[in-house]
């Protein structure tokens, strides 16, 4: 099941989306539980109450608080939330770009366009709700690889950090598990002799160090400075792309 919500302070552009959503689901056979809210302080509210939405659609201009600054605060709950701009507003792009990852739908909404970006949604939900498998002592844990900030190896253990706070260790060399996870969905990048960061939760890349959404700086060595170039690149022309 996904979890959708629309937010737009005009009736007719929320039923619009709400109608071509229902569509989709009905064609695609995905159970949808949608909600449609008029104002960013309600989805808000909604969100802090309920949890996590797979994906928000939202217009930019709304009354009270904006959709962008709804965005930004939505991302710093969850980096798992897929955000889509709806918008007659191009030159709110810029504006709109200080939120990554975010898809953008123009008004009115084109069907095929919307069929596209629930169809990419909901393969991003199965990358984000990917799962991976350790054991510690006698204990076996499974987390989900969306959520990891990164992995930090500290002798011959294995730092998890998830993005809710919670911690978890195992033995493991981070060799190992950087080969283990080449083939993931979720894109770990080896930035030093002593982390694998998950790009989807870097939120500034500096040749010499990378800044996590949580607020944390890791240090990126010299040899994997080119790395790091690279993923730099290849996210901004995922934005592109997405626009």
């Amino acid at each position: 099941m996904l979890r959708i919500a629309v937010c737009d302070d005009i009736p007719r552009y929320t039923e619009d989306l709400a109608n071509i959503i229902g569509s989709w689901s009905d064609v695609r056979g995905i159970h949808v539980q949608l909600k449609k809210f008029v104002s960013g302080e309600d989805l808000l509210f909604d969100l802090e109450c309920a949890g996590d939405f797979a994906a928000v659609f939202m217009d930019i201009k709304l009354s009270g608080i904006d959709g962008a600054e709804t965005a930004v605060r939505i991302r710093r709950q969850s980096s798992v939330v897929s955000i889509v701009f709806v918008s007659g507003y191009e030159r709110c792009l810029k504006q709109m770009c200080r939120i990554y990852p975010f898809l953008y739908m123009e008004k009115p909404v084109s069907r095929k366009r919307a069929y596209e970006i629930l169809d990419q949604i909901m393969e991003d939900h199965k990358v984000k709700y990917e799962s991976y498998i350790f054991k510690y002592k006698h204990s076996t844990f499974n987390i989900t690889l969306g959520e990891v900030l990164y992995f930090a190896s500290e002798k011959r253990k294995i730092m998890v950090y998830l993005a809710s706070g919670r911690e978890y260790v195992f033995y493991e060399k981070l060799d190992t598990l950087e080969n283990a996870l080449a083939d993931c969905s979720n894109r770990f990048i080896r930035i030093h002799q002593s982390f694998l960061v998950n790009d989807r939760h870097v939120e500034e890349f500096h040749p010499r160090y990378v800044v996590m959404r949580n607020g944390e700086m890791l240090p990126v060595s010299r040899k994997r400075r080119a790395v790091i170039r690279q993923s730099c690149m290849d996210i901004l022309d995922a934005m592109m792309n997405r626009c």
